[in-house]
């Protein structure tokens, strides 16, 4: 996603200081040390260069536990949080003072908690995600289905989804990740998950992707851009995919309103999806729509 973004526009990660673990910890022995962390927040922006004219973009992840809090309080340009998993109201409460827009790309959740809604963006632009050699074959061989994401007691519902769909001739590559939901061991658990990368890796080199959302989840995860960037297929149980500029019936089988037979969906063909469909969810795209609300001093 940087390398896209740095393409046209100013760039960087934002790096900590060797001292800074140092000097939280310090705060923390001294009961919380405001000061400290406050000095701490500013020294870390000043050390990155940041300016007033800059802008800040966290998600929500980095956020939960409070470690990250003095750098947020301490950076001297507009603040922006991306908010990509479901939080409650007190999160939300407590994040609204440090940034200047809150994002979130589940509308019912916007709705509820005050945030502004964001389309669900794919970490690269659509020339990288479409790279030669990605593709699995000529389709003779049978097709294999991929899943990953923790138990969040749904287990039961996918170890049935995969059974379905071995039984139509499709390999499952299932990765449930264990949680505290889990009640019982089944075929397709693993005790940890993987990297990001990895992912991307295992989605590219399948044919079908699987997603089965949490409950009160309404929004796009990064699933249907995966299978829309990389030509795949997916089945899910969200129904907003309807939605999208970029739905297919071949290209997307909704669980639970099916319109079709699965075997017969899996057979078919998905006709490529154009480019300009994506753009707004690209890296160039939300940047463009960052820019355009925030509008940096």
């Amino acid at each position: 996603m940087i390398e896209s973004l740095a393409q046209l526009h100013t760039v960087r990660m934002f790096e900590l200081p060797s001292y800074a673990r140092r000097v939280v910890r310090l705060a923390r022995a001294l009961g919380g040390g405001a000061l400290l962390l406050k000095w701490l927040g500013r020294r870390v922006s000043a050390v990155n260069g940041a300016a007033a004219g800059d802008m800040l973009v966290c998600n929500e992840a980095q956020l939960k536990r409070g470690r990250h809090l003095h750098l947020v309080n301490g950076f001297p340009g507009k603040r922006v949080l991306l908010v990509r998993d479901l939080v409650d109201a007190r999160f939300v409460e407590r994040m609204r003072p440090l940034f200047d827009h809150i994002y979130s790309y589940d509308p019912v959740q916007c709705e509820h908690l005050g945030m502004t809604p964001l389309e669900q963006f794919f970490p690269f632009d659509l020339d990288d995600a479409r790279q030669p050699g990605t593709a699995r074959g000529d389709g003779a061989q049978k097709p294999l289905c991929f899943f990953l994401g923790y138990d969040k007691g749904r287990a039961q519902r996918r170890e049935a989804l995969g059974q379905e769909l071995a039984a139509l001739g499709c390999d499952i590559d299932f990765l449930i990740v264990k949680d505290d939901t889990s009640q019982e061991s089944g075929r397709y658990f693993v005790d940890t998950g993987l990297s990001y990368e990895a992912n991307l890796a295992k989605a590219n080199a399948s044919d079908v992707l699987v997603e089965i959302n949490q409950p009160g989840q309404t929004g796009l995860t990064l699933r249907p851009l995966e299978a829309a960037f990389f030509d795949k297929k997916l089945i899910t149980d969200n129904q907003r995919v309807r939605d999208t500029a970029f739905y297919h019936p071949d290209r997307f089988y909704v669980l639970g309103d099916e319109q079709r037979d699965l075997r017969e969906f899996l057979a078919s063909k998905a006709p490529a999806v154009a480019p300009d469909t994506l753009r707004k969810h690209t890296p160039t795209g939300l940047m463009e729509r960052l820019l355009q609300d925030v509008a940096p001093c």
